[in-house]
């Protein structure tokens, strides 16, 4: 069986885990170039560090050693940043603020997703259910 330096197996896949925003939104934050890619046919995730594509090709394998400590959570994550930033929520951290409506939020891509929704006319109840 063919496995990635992680010991996943590479037949293992997830198809378009990366859409074209994304990637285009990872390519415009990168200060150098990505030369590790997922070998995960139909994945096309790239990366800058050796370190993000081992946190990445976890997910692929659905590997999550990170758990998330609140009582009665027990969540589990691939990576530890995405364990930390699930834990803002049960603390009700919201840093990212809404300047039209004065809602805040979690995380960054809930705010664009809200944003977003906003912008398309969609009713307060679809934005509330974008936020999470």
């Amino acid at each position: 069986m063919n496995t990635t330096d992680t010991g996943i197996p590479t037949h293992i896949a997830k198809v378009n885990v990366t859409t074209p925003s994304t990637a285009d939104a990872s390519q415009k934050r990168r200060k150098q170039p990505a030369n590790f890619m997922c070998p995960i046919p139909g994945c096309g995730s790239t990366f800058t560090r050796h370190f993000n594509l081992k946190g990445h090709l976890r997910s692929h394998a659905e590997e999550k050693p990170f758990q998330c400590k609140w009582p009665g959570c027990g969540k589990g994550f691939a990576r530890q940043h995405d364990c930390k930033r699930h834990e803002q929520l049960h603390l009700n951290i919201r840093p990212y603020p809404c300047e039209g409506c004065k809602k805040n939020f979690a995380r960054m891509d809930a705010l664009n997703r809200h944003r977003e929704s906003s912008s398309l006319g969609l009713s307060s109840f679809a934005i509330d259910v974008f936020s999470f």
